[in-house]
């Protein structure tokens, strides 16, 4: 037990310091992953992307375009409105100019530990063993978590023109909401257990 109260306050420390604006990950590592996850998020009536999935997919599609990448793979499933997040990040990363063949969708997850989950069976079946995941600042540090406790290596790339970083009252209720999120899966997912501390 007190090992995992000591891990919950490792992890709500780290979330802290994101918060503060230091990166999510340890700097400098000059051999990036070259496999990238899209983490989903809200997709709205219409089919259009909420401003956090679209800022996510548009960064993937960034990094693609300077080289660093041969694959992107999207994750999410349904949620209130058709299509699934992982389609409409994909439809995004075409328009940015990511080609067909780099794109593997992952569209069943619900949440975040799921990506992790059907994310590392893409994985074993592709022969990918790291992987760099593109989701919001603050949500990093438990999605890294996620995917280390499934077995993948994974590193941090962050979106800091997400609007849940941009708008100051948007990343405070994201740091309350990942505080609460991180405890919960280090309880429920022992997730952490893995993490690089």
């Amino acid at each position: 037990m007190l090992t995992r109260l000591v891990g919950v306050v490792r992890d709500i420390v780290r979330l802290l310091r994101v918060y503060r604006g230091r990166e999510p990950e340890p700097g400098g590592r000059s051999n990036q992953p070259r496999v990238a996850v899209v983490l989903g998020a809200q997709v709205l009536s219409g089919a259009r992307p909420s401003g956090t999935l679209a800022a996510r997919a548009r960064h993937a599609g960034r990094i693609y375009e300077r080289g660093t990448l041969d694959l992107l793979i999207p994750t999410g499933g349904l949620g209130k409105h058709p299509p699934s997040e992982a389609e409409i990040i994909a439809r995004i990363l075409r328009k940015e100019g990511v080609p067909e063949d780099a794109i593997v969708l992952e569209d069943a997850a619900t949440s975040t530990w799921e990506s992790a989950w059907q994310v590392a069976d893409i994985a074993r079946r592709l022969g990918i063993a790291e992987v760099r995941v593109v989701t919001d600042p603050l949500h990093c540090v438990r999605t890294v978590a996620a995917f280390r406790e499934v077995g993948l290596t994974a590193w941090a790339e962050p979106v800091y023109s997400s609007p849940m970083w941009r708008k100051p009252w948007e990343r405070r209720g994201q740091l309350v909401r990942e505080i609460g999120a991180l405890v919960w899966y280090r309880m429920k997912h022992r997730v952490g257990s893995r993490s690089r501390q």
